[in-house]
């Protein structure tokens, strides 16, 4: 009895694969979500968020959402042997992202879209540190000190992407892009204290851009409705 259920549930499945097809004008939404894995004990970072809606079977506007934070904790012992009191270097960051753009989906074939796009990106976050008995180099009884770096981003990417339909309006997929992108750091603080004193740095806005193909390891699973 057992092995009847079983083989008709695999029967059932494959049916669903084998009879998936590209939706069209009946469904013109999209919604998927987007897990990057940075390949460090399969930790999980940048989730984001994309919906689309398609004007046409070929044409689509897209709109991304996206989010980053993390926390690193540095330990320094006051000896080299690893023995002694202990300094604390904390490192903290967060980032968001907006990510408008059109895609245009070629014919493909009944269950494979690819497609071109076009993506506009900007955003903002934060650098933060705190430094407890560790003054940038090593431990250092009685230095503590903050810095607060805030930022803003903005990029355009060349895209190419693909939906494979699995089951009936599900897909998953694949995207990778010619990515430009400028970032400015906005006016920073460090504070430092030690002695009783309690020194406070403002260091300028400065700007740096970068360019080049992102091809980043995603898991990406859409409903089409």
């Amino acid at each position: 009895m057992k092995s009847k259920v079983l083989m008709s549930a695999v029967l059932i499945g494959a049916s669903t694969i084998a009879m998936a097809q590209k939706p069209v004008d009946s469904n013109p939404s999209s919604l998927e979500v987007q897990v990057n894995l940075t390949g460090d004990n399969g930790t999980v970072v940048a989730p984001m968020l994309k919906y689309r809606y398609f004007v046409s079977n070929n044409l689509a506007i897209r709109f991304g959402f996206g989010l980053n934070s993390g926390t690193t904790t540095n330990n320094y012992t006051e000896n080299g042997d690893g023995t002694g009191a202990v300094g604390e270097e904390e490192i903290k960051f967060s980032s968001w992202q907006l990510m408008p753009g059109v895609e245009y989906h070629f014919a493909g074939t009944d269950k494979l879209s690819p497609y071109l796009g076009l993506a506009v990106g900007f955003g903002g976050g934060k650098n933060e540190e705190t430094w407890t008995n560790f003054d940038g180099t090593g431990y250092a009884n009685g230095v503590n000190a903050s810095i607060d770096a805030p930022f803003s981003l903005f990029g355009l990417g060349l895209l190419a992407g693909a939906d494979f339909y699995f089951a009936e309006n599900f897909f998953i997929g694949a995207e990778m892009g010619f990515l430009v992108e400028n970032e400015t750091t906005k006016e920073s603080t460090t504070t430092v204290s030690f002695g009783g004193t309690t020194t406070t740095v403002k260091s300028p806005e400065a700007k740096q851009s970068s360019m080049g193909f992102s091809e980043t390891a995603a898991l990406r699973l859409g409903w089409r409705f």
